[in-house]
């Protein structure tokens, strides 16, 4: 009798503990090329739209022009959100050694075009219907 009490108590603790995912996010996973090309490194963020709730703001690192955000970490389903995307590289012939003990000083640069990172205007919104794939083709001149 004890040990069937103690299984009921122990179902009902993990079934009420069963998820990791309260707000029914959707996995996302796409692909993100500049000027043609995937993009080699870089991130991806997702943020709400102002107003909208509940907030949320997630994002993936991009790999070889492909990036994943699992159910845990994606997006709520039906809720749009703004898309901004960022690449930095290192500027060649400017990496200087300092007697800093972080290392090497190095000028870098957001290689993403500004319509794409601090000015994005684009938006994406996922269904509950699977897959959420998003292909983004990023065109134009990185900032100065």
């Amino acid at each position: 009798m004890r040990y069937l009490l103690f299984l009921l108590l122990l179902l009902s603790i993990l079934s009420g503990c069963s998820t990791n995912n309260p707000q029914g996010r959707v996995p996302v996973r796409g692909e993100v090329t500049l000027n043609g090309q995937p993009l080699a490194q870089g991130n991806v963020l997702f943020s709400s739209l102002p107003g909208v709730t509940p907030m949320v703001a997630t994002g993936s690192a991009i790999k070889n022009g492909t990036f994943s955000l699992s159910a845990e970490h994606g997006l709520i389903p039906d809720q749009e959100y703004l898309v901004q995307f960022s690449s930095v590289e290192e500027v060649s012939g400017t990496r200087t050694e300092t007697d800093d003990p972080m290392g090497s000083k190095v000028e870098t640069r957001n290689i993403i075009p500004p319509q794409y990172g601090t000015e994005s205007k684009e938006t994406v919104t996922a269904t509950k219907k699977s897959p959420n794939v998003f292909r983004f083709e990023l065109t134009g001149e990185s900032a100065k």
